[in-house]
Formats: structure tokens, C-alpha cells, sequence
């Protein structure tokens, strides 16, 4: 029934582990993910302007938006335990041998170091004394273009609960990235078992809320363009976006009679009103390929296709579930305090 996922499986076999261990290891897979913006989104740590970064980008310096890691594990932790609570109640209840599992927490000192989640993303010492580090590691991810031309200001006003009502002085402009803006992506698995992977993936393929006032904002569609699987970590994030934004830039200027200036085709790629999807994505793959083979880092790789397949495959909720409930068994003895 799921003969992608066990093809999978045993692919990545060797860079990964039959359960969580303690000691850690040098097993790493690496998620390519192309961040894509349905809707004007807030990413912002002050609550009004925009987070940005200055970056060099081949001869030029320039100011491009930023989404912390932060606010990327925040919302994938929440997709996580709102799935796990939906599809494995029952065997959770039978795990924690002492009532009923309370369905988990994102209070920090409050998680229920039982379930996957928690083994896999990590939490605070909690009453019973241990701690778990997080296996999944996040870059911040940058945006291809510059801020100028990619955040927007809107005013907004304060209502308040009456059905009619005029505006009141509590007036801000916040900033917000707009629609169609790009953020790749890479994120990094540490030491972690084939069902970590495969809950990883469908907890980014679900996922469709980032950013500030998530639940209102941030309509975002994730790309996953490859795995790759291997005993040494891949490029960053901000390695594959200045790649991706240089090799846009090249190509301009191959099809440019007029002008064979790089500087000039990058300003052009980094200020352009949109960028096409598709055209980025192959940029993003070779480069972070490109980027693989120069840092003498040996993968094997999943490309877009079959990571496709797979998640057809984990559309069944009871494929999901069957996952996740092998994981419950393989990390009772990980995160036990004993």
C-alpha cells in the first residue's frame, strides 16, 4: 500500500536510525524547501517593522527580508501537535501509563516529553528533570529579493466590539511581505529514525500558516524540492538564496544583448516585481547541489518527484497514523528520565 514510503525507507537507511539514540552521530538529512507567500504575511520581532538582513550578493550589497527559524519551528511545532492529537489519542494514552495523555503542550516547561514531537523537536526540562535537545536544526531563510520591493505598509486601526463604529486613534502601520514573495529554505534532521523523516515532511507539506497573528496572515504553500541524506550537513539557507539570485542574474545576461554587466542583471533579479516559481526552483536545486559537491559533502538524494509520491501516499491519515505510532514505540526508552 505504501511502496514509495518503504522505497524511501530503505534508501535513507543509511543515514538513519532504527530508534533515537543519546549519544549523538553524524547522520544528517536535509530538506530543500522553497517558502512561497499566498498571502501578505507579518514577520516581524517588534510587531511593526519588518525583520531584514544586510547581505553581500556576488558584487552587491543589499538589504533582503528575513524569517527567523523561530517562527518557522514555532509553526510546524504547532501542526505537529495538533496532528498527533487528532490521529494517536489512543496509543498516547496507552505510552504515558498514568492517565490519559493530555495531548501535549507548546509551553515550554509544560511539554509532555512522550510523544514523537517532543522527542523529535525537543523541550525544557519539565517536572520530571530531563531535557530534550532538538533534532531538527532550522536556518533563517532569506528572501531573493530586497525588502524595498517585497514589504508593503498598511495602516490599521483598532475596532472596537460594536457592530457599527468609527476608527479610533489607535493607529499603526505595520509591515508586511507581500504576496508571491520567496523564502528558500533549508532544513536539517539530526540522528533521526525513517518515520522522523517521513513526520517531518508531512508536517511542512500541511502546513500553511507562518508569521505573526498566524492564524489571520501568511498563507504560505512549501515547496519541498529534495532530500538529501548524509554523514556530513548541507549548505545553508543563505548560501542557496545568494546562489539562486547570482544564477538568475547569469542567465539575464546569456539572453542579454544589450548588456553583458552581472551587477546590472543582479540589481535587476533582487528588484524585480515577481520572480517565477519554476525558474527558481531549478535554480534552487542545482545550486544547492552545486554547493553539495564543493563542500565534498556525498548525498543521496530524493528529488521533488518522489517526494511527491510519497506524500500522495501519507494523504491517508491512517498511513500517517501507522507512523507515527511505530515512533511512540521506538522512543520509550529515549526519553524515559531512568
Amino acid at each position: 500500500m505504501a511502496e514509495k514510503i518503504d522505497s524511501f525507507k530503505e534508501k535513507i537507511a543509511g543515514y538513519t536510525l532504527e530508534k533515537p539514540e543519546r549519544k549523538p552521530k553524524q547522520n544528517y538529512v536535509s530538506i530543500l524547501i522553497l517558502r512561497e507567500l499566498q498571502s501578505a504575511a507579518r514577520f516581524t520581532t517588534d510587531g511593526t517593522e519588518a525583520n531584514s538582513a544586510i547581505i553581500r550578493v556576488g558584487e552587491i550589497e543589499e538589504t533582503v527580508g528575513k524569517l527567523f527559524g523561530r517562527k518557522q519551528v514555532a509553526s510546524d511545532r504547532r501542526v505537529a501537535k495538533a496532528l498527533q492529537r487528532t490521529l494517536i489519542q489512543d496509543k498516547m494514552n496507552a505510552a504515558v501509563k498514568k492517565g490519559t495523555w493530555d495531548g501535549c503542550s507548546m509551553v515550554v516547561n509544560s511539554m509532555c516529553q512522550r510523544c514523537p514531537e517532543c522527542a523529535l523537536f525537543g523541550s525544557a526540562a519539565s517536572d520530571e528533570g530531563i531535557s530534550i535537545t532538538s533534532r531538527v536544526m532550522y536556518d533563517e531563510a532569506y528572501t531573493i529579493r530586497s525588502i524595498g520591493t517585497i514589504v508593503e505598509e498598511y495602516f490599521q486601526n483598532a475596532p472596537g466590539d460594536d457592530y457599527a463604529k468609527g476608527a479610533t486613534s489607535a493607529i499603526r502601520e505595520p509591515d508586511f511581505f507581500k504576496e508571491g514573495t520567496l523564502f528558500p529554505c533549508v532544513v536539517t534532521l539530526k540522528d533521526v529514525t525513517p518515520e522522523e523523516v517521513l513526520f517531518f515532511l508531512n508536517i511542512t507539506d500541511r502546513n500553511v500558516r507562518y508569521g505573526a497573528t498566524g492564524t489571520r496572515f501568511g498563507k504560505t504553500r512549501n515547496h519541498i524540492l529534495g532530500v538529501y541524506a548524509s554523514h556530513r550537513e548541507g549548505p545553508s539557507s543563505l548560501e542557496v538564496t545568494r546562489g539562486i539570485a547570482v544564477a538568475l542574474a547569469n542567465a539575464a545576461v546569456a539572453s542579454d544583448e544589450n548588456s553583458s554587466d552581472p551587477a546590472e542583471h543582479l540589481k535587476k533579479v533582487m528588484t524585480a516585481d515577481t520572480l517565477p516559481v519554476e525558474s527558481v526552483t531549478r535554480a534552487a536545486v542545482q545550486i544547492y547541489e552545486d554547493l553539495a559537491d564543493r563542500q565534498r559533502i556525498a548525498y543521496v538524494k530524493s528529488d521533488a518527484d518522489e517526494v511527491s509520491a510519497i506524500l500522495d501516499e501519507m494523504k491517508d491519515d491512517a498511513v500517517v497514523k501507522a507512523i507515527l505510532e511505530a515512533q511512540v514505540d521506538k522512543i520509550a526508552d529515549y526519553v524515559s528520565a531512568d
